[in-house]
């Protein structure tokens, strides 16, 4: 049975022509500037269809693209070195458990004057937490780059949290194991080191000591939530994209000390509003726009696209970037809604603290009142089906879906400031762990004045296309299959 939303227009609710429109495969994406029309929008699917299969299914719009990597998860089969190895998927409380160190980095580099106890101060860096989590063993996707001359093709996290792009390099001080051969950088003809004087050092996070003898060299340091760091030389070498697309003199850092929980990567590829990141490498040559499609499951592709598409992703529509959020990705959140109504919460619930969007949070996070009256219309949304306990106090709202063949799901609507508002489908709103557990992709913060984070699951097949130099993010449906 095909996925399938049905829903009746606001077009058609003005004119009071009451028509029932439907989109196959897809689902309501309307630039309003009032509330929706009072029916209820729906997204109705197959159970099966939560649940990745042994075989992977390649979208085929990122093929039709230049300047294009694809996106895959890295616990499911579309991940190539998976294919001759067992990989065990976190558990829900382990994402969980990862989501807050990654948000509790974010809300510190947020926050020029956090005062809390529970942060530290890197030299020449801003506020890093040191928090229990795992930070990088969650629902993280991949992207495979080539570097150097020839080139080494390596598997690292898309994350737009990240400015610096790394990589583990040969040889090595300190390296957790990866799937892929470390980089080297001694058999690259293109590679080089930055010097300490080069103006462009300044764009690395540098520690306050250097390795002794290397006094003359540009290093890097990175530390995350869950205390894991990557240190080493700040970089230029040849990043291939494609056979046509190739990125010289590209800065990155060169790991040569990488302790923490690191699994299966090969690194990171930054994506932030900072210097050193690849938007704005590449700015001369894709003006600072990209665009991405995460796959609807561990057994399906996306793609990550650099550059203006033409033509433009079909039904897109775009909203503001908050300026106050750089280096993350800022938008004016107001409101959320389900099955295209509006939830009674005050708009200062959002605006006052602010809300980003996120590549590397699986979860959306919303302050403790919206939340509950977003779970609470969840679950009376959901009636219909056995609600059971979830693994932990933060995974509250759980199903048991396993004697259905189809379920239907209230759409997630999210309302900005500017008019515009975005359904995503229902479908995305679920995290399912196995055939009797799947649980609401929401959780709380534990009080109203952290920003809230609309995570990746709720992204999934949706285009989310960042022109960073027009300042504004758009979406639109139907992105990857």
């Amino acid at each position: 049975m095909a996925t399938s939303i049905s829903f009746v227009g606001l077009t058609c609710f003005l004119l009071s022509l009451c028509l029932v429109c439907s989109l196959k495969e897809g689902y309501a994406f309307e630039e309003l500037r009032e509330s929706y029309a009072e029916s209820y929008l729906t997204h109705t699917f197959e159970v099966s269809s939560l649940f990745a299969s042994s075989i992977c299914n390649h979208s085929t719009k990122a093929n039709e693209r230049e300047s294009t990597f694809r996106v895959v998860d890295k616990y499911g089969p579309c991940y190539q070195p998976n294919q001759h190895r067992s990989v065990v998927s976190p558990s829900l409380t382990e994402i969980i458990r990862s989501d807050r160190a990654r948000i509790y980095s974010i809300h510190a580099r947020l926050s020029k004057n956090s005062g809390r106890r529970d942060h530290i101060v890197e030299p020449n860096s801003l506020s890093i937490p040191v928090k229990d989590g795992r930070a990088f063993r969650t629902t993280n996707y991949l992207v495979t780059v080539g570097l150097g001359t020839p080139k080494k093709d390596l598997s690292l996290v898309l994350d737009t949290g990240s400015d610096l792009t790394w990589t583990q390099c040969q040889p090595c001080t300190k390296c957790y194991k990866q799937t892929e051969p470390l980089f080297n950088r001694t058999q690259s003809s293109t590679y080089v080191n930055v010097s300490k004087t080069d103006p462009v050092c300044a764009y690395a996070k540098r520690p306050g000591t250097v390795p002794p003898g290397a006094d003359t060299l540009c290093f890097y340091r990175i530390a995350y939530g869950d205390g894991s760091i990557s240190l080493g030389f700040f970089s230029k070498e040849t990043l291939t994209m494609s056979a046509a697309e190739k990125i010289n003199s590209f800065l990155f850092g060169c790991g040569t000390d990488n302790t923490g929980e690191f699994d299966l990567e090969a690194g990171i590829l930054g994506l932030n509003q900072e210097n050193a990141s690849i938007v704005f490498q590449t700015a001369q040559k894709y003006n600072k726009i990209f665009s991405y499609c995460l796959p609807s499951s561990a057994s399906s592709t996306g793609h990550l696209t650099f550059g203006s598409q033409t033509p433009a992703p079909a039904n897109i529509i775009y909203t503001k970037l908050v300026a106050q959020k750089s280096p993350s990705y800022g938008l004016d959140l107001i409101g959320i809604g389900l099955g295209g109504t509006k939830l009674n919460i005050s708009e200062s619930i959002f605006t006052t603290p602010g809300t980003i969007i996120d590549s590397g949070t699986v979860f959306t996070y919303l302050p403790p009142v919206a939340y509950t009256t977003f779970r609470d219309a969840f679950r009376v949304a959901m009636s219909a089906y056995p609600r059971i306990t979830g693994p932990s106090a933060d995974i509250d709202t759980c199903y048991d879906f396993s004697k259905n063949t189809s379920v239907t799901v209230p759409v997630i609507s999210f309302f900005f400031k500017d008019g515009t508002v975005v359904g995503m489908p229902g479908k995305s709103s679920l995290i399912t762990y196995n055939s009797t557990l799947s649980c609401l992709g929401f959780s709380e913060y534990d009080d109203d004045d952290d920003e809230s984070i609309i995570g990746n699951l709720v992204q999934r097949t949706v285009e989310v296309v960042y022109d960073v130099a027009g300042q504004r993010i758009g979406f639109a449906p139907n992105g990857c299959t």
